[in-house]
């Protein structure tokens, strides 16, 4: 459950930036964060708003073979959001999210 609410944070937090920005065209730092985020908010959409493990697992192999595309900062983002869906003893996504926020934003 608390991974679901931080993964929606991260929808939240990504569409609460574009309220926010001038009224210009709006996108991510890079295609690699456009597409994370992208990946992010279609499994959030299809599952219904509650990650199963095979959901989890599906998007953490997604975003880690987009990671290894990636470089730098948003590589590292991208990575340890995709590890920390998987990882059971991470029970807490919010500094995951916080840095994908942080890197893609």
């Amino acid at each position: 459950m608390i991974k679901l609410f931080s993964t929606v944070l991260l929808t939240a937090t990504a569409a609460a930036a574009l309220q926010v920005l001038p009224a210009a065209p709006a996108h991510a730092k890079s295609p690699s964060c456009a597409k994370a985020i992208e990946l992010i908010n279609a499994a959030i959409a299809i599952s219904g708003d509650t990650l199963d493990d095979a959901t989890q697992q599906a998007l953490s192999d997604r975003l880690s073979g987009l990671a290894a595309l990636a470089v730098g900062e948003e590589k590292a983002a991208i990575t340890g959001y995709a590890n920390a869906l998987v990882d059971d003893n991470i029970t807490d996504l919010d500094p995951a999210t916080n840095e994908l926020n942080r890197v893609c934003a």
